[in-house]
Parts: structure tokens; sequence; C-alpha cells
């Protein structure tokens, strides 16, 4: 529990599930939360550009994975490769 505490110290935990509810996307397999996006959605939310990407994935990782999400971790910020499946 420290390292979810750790994680997640830099962020609100309303941002996060916000952003998380936000960006997932209902599929036959589940709930599918693209992490490029929900980082990308997170900093607009928040005006925090300067945490690091890696920062916020994981804190964001940590909510969605909590809320039953499948997490897509995409590397490229931008990218909306979701829709095109």
């Amino acid at each position: 529990m420290a390292l979810a505490e750790a994680v997640m110290d830099n962020f609100e935990l309303i941002d996060l599930l916000c952003v998380i509810d936000a960006c997932a996307s209902d599929r036959s397999a589940g709930r599918l939360v693209p992490m490029s996006k929900a980082v990308e959605e997170l900093r607009v939310l928040t005006g925090d550009f300067i945490s690091s990407d890696e920062d916020a994935a994981n804190a964001l990782t940590l909510v969605a994975l909590n809320r039953g999400c499948a997490v897509l971790l995409d590397e490229q910020a931008g990218a909306d490769i979701v829709d095109e499946l």
C-alpha cells in the first residue's frame, strides 16, 4: 500500500478517477484505457505539465486496474490506436 500512496501522492484521486472514466472504452473484452490518452487528459484536466509521463501513467494504471479496466501501455502521446480497432 505504501507504494500505491507514493505513486499517487502527486495527483488528486478525484482527477485520476475522472480521467479513467472518461478514457475507458467499452469493448467486448471489457473496459480498456489507453495510457497515452489518459496521461494527456490528466495533464489537460490538472494543468500539470511538470510531472513525468511515467509518474502519471503509474498513478492512472493503479486506479484503472482497481476499477476493473484493462490498461493499454501505448507510448505515443496522442495515439488513438483504440479507435482503429
